[in-house]
């Protein structure tokens, strides 16, 4: 059996993007600034307050048909 969506993804694209990182010393509390309600938001971790600040992290897919052409542009370009 091919469990397929267990496997992860490699070789995910990935750009510059806008967090919020926690202030509070030893909490890595942080969240896209996108996925934020707030202007600005509370650590969610420990309430303390947060900075916004970039981080390089995977480009989120947000659909099934997304996921499906990411993977199947990998299999192309590993023939």
């Amino acid at each position: 059996m091919n469990y397929s969506w267990n496997k992860p993804l490699e070789n995910l694209p990935e750009e510059m993007t806008t967090i919020w990182s926690c202030t509070k010393d030893g909490c890595k509390g942080w969240i896209r600034d996108n996925f934020s309600f707030e202007d600005v938001p509370t650590c969610m971790i420990c309430k303390s307050v947060m900075v916004r600040s970039e981080k390089v992290l995977p480009i989120l897919i947000s659909s099934d048909h997304q996921l499906k052409q990411h993977r199947k542009n990998q299999r192309k370009a590993a023939l």
